[in-house]
């Protein structure tokens, strides 16, 4: 995998774990029946919170993050070990010729 596809990747994964995050404190913060409507579950009637989605959503935005963080480690050591990975002294033709007796 290139290493513009592994960022692109930990971003999405961060994007997605952070919006994950953010619902789970939706979840638990709101009552059922004042959710707003972007937030599946809204039941008139009903007070309480969705304590099962909040840890589900919570766990899957923990999950998300740290897969981000293990692809952009990933990409960063590539990315590194690519640019010092060239040898250091590569005969060419003319030092071959320069280093004949």
């Amino acid at each position: 995998m290139s290493n513009s596809v592994k960022w692109v990747l930990c971003a999405v994964c961060a994007v997605l774990g952070v919006i994950a995050l953010i619902y789970a404190v939706i979840y638990l913060s709101v009552s059922i029946h004042s959710l707003p409507g972007f937030v599946p579950g809204k039941k008139v009637g009903i007070n309480g919170h969705y304590h099962k989605r909040a840890a589900l959503t919570g766990v899957i935005g923990v999950v998300l993050l740290a897969v981000a963080v293990v692809v952009g480690v990933s990409a960063r050591r590539s990315a590194t070990g690519q640019a010092g990975s060239a040898p250091a002294t590569q005969a060419g033709p003319v030092d071959r010729e320069i280093a004949q007796p």
